[in-house]
């Protein structure tokens, strides 16, 4: 049983879990990087204000740490957790806010171990890990600010805000809803926060240059996006298939949840108390973000990625352990940690299964094959290779393993070919190295372990 004043313990036991196994067990696991790590490497080489898929930060984060530390593995695991753990305690602070029974505090922390996204995904560091901690520490800071309305929460409110929405767009369901929040207390209270626009103004300051640059190239990541949804797929079924596959996916992830909200109450009971303010905020700020992304498939036609709701479940544990605040039965709670510990096991246990037997990109021999390349390359030429070109995967994962680290071209130009420089690719043959127009003194085809290799220099 966990002892009155022992809640933060266990606690910092789940931070350290994460930390240690989520860290070690993928990098035992894991011959490469997943893909979107490498991805986030290939574009945050550059440091540029936007990406032709995403916004900058998640790029950023990992380009900055490999300056640091390289092509260990290990560290971009390890990154992950740290903003899972960010995560858990700012989910622990908005609790408090919500709880003054410790307990409950902490069974809304370690509830959302039931939740895929923040355990058996979560090593892939990508836009949607790193918008976990930036959503809930802007919900937390949203609810500082109507609280206490101190300048200084609404500003870090809209550096979160600022932060996330350079993360990834589909941050703006969250803003949108806390915005009608503000607009339900303005009708209900005759109460307008003034100090809201200390928060709207950071908040653009901090995007402003990456809204210069979405111009400056055609909302690449806006069509790249709509794109992702189907959008460009003209067909009226979709407007009930895709709005009714993500309902049914969104009921399979929250299973295991559920399961161990079910061994926790005592009766299982609808109670909706619409006259609690509190109860109020988290249907803005945790079901409000569901129902406008399930309008917006409805309407549009849109298919919504499984891994796009990832943050999206963050107030989860919050949500249901409030609702059910009164029904909780403590006795039961040996149920709930024996199931919680069957979660803890089994998920890194399959996570490793996955990688080892069936994860393509996981089981990637990308140290082999950069090896091989380079001792080619060695054989033609005395210098070390400048440029690779041009796929996130095949061109990313030769960059990071490369000594030199060479840049990583996505888009062929005349500037790739102006130092030494290899083209990666499969299923194309010789045909990769026939580069019309342009001038090249020396160009050299090779298949190396199974992949079409053309040396330039």
């Amino acid at each position: 049983m966990i002892q009155p004043n022992k809640e933060k313990n266990f606690f910092y036991l789940l931070c350290l879990y994460h930390l240690i196994i989520w860290t070690v067990i993928p990098y035992l696991s894991n011959k490469n990087l997943p893909l979107d790590i490498i991805e986030a490497l290939a574009w945050g080489q550059n440091f540029d204000l936007g990406y032709a898929k995403h916004p900058p930060l998640s790029a950023w984060i990992p380009g900055i740490l490999f300056k640091f530390f390289g092509n260990k593995d290990w560290i971009y695991y390890f990154l992950s957790q740290i903003f899972i753990i960010i995560s858990f305690i700012f989910l622990w602070k908005l609790a408090s806010f919500f709880f003054k029974n410790k307990i409950h505090i902490l069974l809304s922390v370690l509830s959302v171990e039931g939740i895929a996204f923040y355990t058996f995904e979560s090593p892939q560091f990508n836009v949607n890990i790193c918008q976990i901690p930036l959503w809930i520490g802007t919900i937390y800071f949203f609810l500082k600010s109507i609280k206490n309305n101190k300048i200084c929460d609404w500003v870090l409110l809209g550096i979160f805000s600022a932060l996330g929405f350079l993360t990834k767009y589909i941050f703006l369901y969250l803003l949108i809803s806390l915005f009608f929040y503000l607009v339900f207390i303005l009708i209900k209270n005759k109460k307008f926060y003034f100090n809201f626009f200390y928060s709207l103004f950071t908040f653009l300051l901090i995007i402003s240059p990456h809204l210069q640059w979405l111009f400056q190239n055609d909302f690449s990541t806006i069509n790249y996006a709509l794109k992702r949804g189907g959008l460009h797929e003209s067909n009226i079924y979709n407007h009930l298939s895709n709005p009714s596959k993500f309902l049914i996916t969104q009921i399979i992830i929250s299973f295991p949840f559920f399961l161990l909200i079910y061994l926790l109450i005592k009766k299982i009971k609808i109670r909706l108390p619409l006259n609690n303010e509190k109860f109020i905020f988290l249907l803005f700020s945790f079901l409000l973000p569901f129902f406008l992304i399930l309008i917006t498939s409805i309407i549009t036609g849109s298919r919504i990625r499984t891994m796009w709701m990832i943050p999206f479940y963050s107030l989860i544990g919050i949500f249901f352990i409030y609702l059910y605040e009164n029904y909780i039965n403590l006795k039961k709670l040996k149920n709930f940690k024996i199931l919680l510990i069957i979660f803890l096991v089994i998920s890194p246990t399959l996570y490793s299964l996955r990688s080892i037997y069936f994860d393509s990109r996981t089981g990637y021999e990308g140290k082999i094959i950069t090896l091989e390349i380079e001792k080619e390359w060695k054989t033609i030429s005395k210098v070390d290779i400048s440029n690779v070109g041009f796929s996130e995967w095949y061109a990313g994962n030769l960059s990071y393993h490369l000594h030199n680290r060479p840049k990583v071209f996505l888009e062929e130009n005349i500037e790739f070919y102006k130092n030494p420089a290899v083209i990666i690719a499969k299923d194309v043959g010789p045909n990769l190295c026939k580069r019309e127009n342009i001038n090249i003194k020396n160009i050299v085809y090779k298949k190396i372990y199974n992949h079409d290799v053309c040396f330039i220099f």
